[in-house]
């Protein structure tokens, strides 16, 4: 558990040349036993008629790039299906667990920013009925001591794109939302235990008391950096789904977490680490399963509509 970087091996950190590779991920300790690429994902032929679909999901994961989407899938369990829902497009259903212990995992793509985010998870949460959303992927990092990488947990969710603009003064209109009661007992403790699935012994970091500002930019310039920061000084990360994704889950009264890996630092230089996104994304979804390893942390959870008992639809 992390709330800070502990010192030790490092990657990439924030004042680097932001140059260097990823370190190289041990896939076979994926239970995919590698990272899925488009091509390994069943054909549409394949597809389950929604009909023979188990519901409801535990779990619903939320993603936006190819790479989160693929990382995700990676790590759910052989035998893992998809199919197609007129109001969802193609989801992908399978478990995460061992043995018995194992959780229904569903997961969909959605498009890029805050409105999708709504659209996408008030549209599942009917057909789907899950106990919490977790929305997983990589986001940029503000903290100077954080590296290319760390994996991000939003114990708190800060908007910043809420103002009122007056002649004399600009009005910061935002909102500051922490996570409910469970998730933030529970994701306190997310990475006891977790060891990333790397071939060197190279630190990752967890930081389980993040706050990520969310809103509708893609910030990738360090003057509009250095503003954001000044503030909200207490800011660990910025995406741009977790506001839509919040929203979402406070109508439907649901639980929900953003959880991400660092992939640039929104400082101008985010071309230059592409090559981590699909790393950081990993990470992310390493941590994210580490999680719902344990069913018996969402057991005594609702399914949204009151659906406890196993139905086949």
């Amino acid at each position: 558990m992390s709330d800070t970087q502990i010192s030790g091996a490092s990657t990439v950190d924030s004042g680097s040349s932001n140059n260097n590779k990823p370190p190289e991920i041990i896939y076979t300790k994926l239970p995919a036993g590698k990272l899925l690429k488009k091509r390994d994902l069943p054909p549409h032929k394949d597809s389950i008629p929604w009909d023979r679909v188990e519901l409801p999901v535990d779990v619903m994961l939320l993603t936006v790039k190819e790479c989160e989407f693929l990382s995700c899938v990676s790590y759910l369990n052989p035998g893992f299906y998809k199919s197609y829902h007129e109001n969802l497009g193609y989801v992908y259903f399978g478990k995460i667990g061992e043995g018995e212990n194992t959780m229904k995992i569903a997961i969909q793509s959605c498009e890029m920013g805050s409105d999708d985010a709504i659209v996408a998870v008030k549209n599942a949460a009917v057909v789907l009925s899950p106990k919490a959303v977790f929305c997983v992927g990589f986001c940029g990092g503000l903290k100077e001591n954080l590296k290319l990488g760390d994996v991000v947990i939003s114990s708190k969710l800060r908007t910043y794109s809420s103002v009122k603009v007056t002649e004399s003064a600009v009005e910061d209109r935002n909102v500051a939302v922490p996570l409910n009661t469970h998730l933030s007992k529970l994701l306190l403790h997310a990475d006891d235990g977790w060891t990333p699935p790397l071939k060197d012994e190279v630190e990752v970091d967890v930081i389980t008391n993040g706050v990520l500002l969310s809103g509708p930019e893609v910030v990738d310039n360090k003057d509009r950096r250095a503003e954001l920061i000044r503030r909200f000084p207490d800011a660990t990360a910025i995406e741009m789904e977790g506001q839509g994704l919040f929203k979402a889950a406070r109508d439907l009264k649901m639980e929900w977490v953003v959880i991400k890996g660092v992939s640039d630092f929104a400082d101008g230089r985010k071309s230059a680490t592409n090559a981590w996104r699909p790393f950081a994304s990993v990470m992310a979804a390493s941590v994210t399963a580490h999680i719902l390893s344990d069913p018996n942390t969402f057991k005594n959870l609702a399914h949204y509509g009151g659906k406890n008992v196993l139905t086949m639809h």
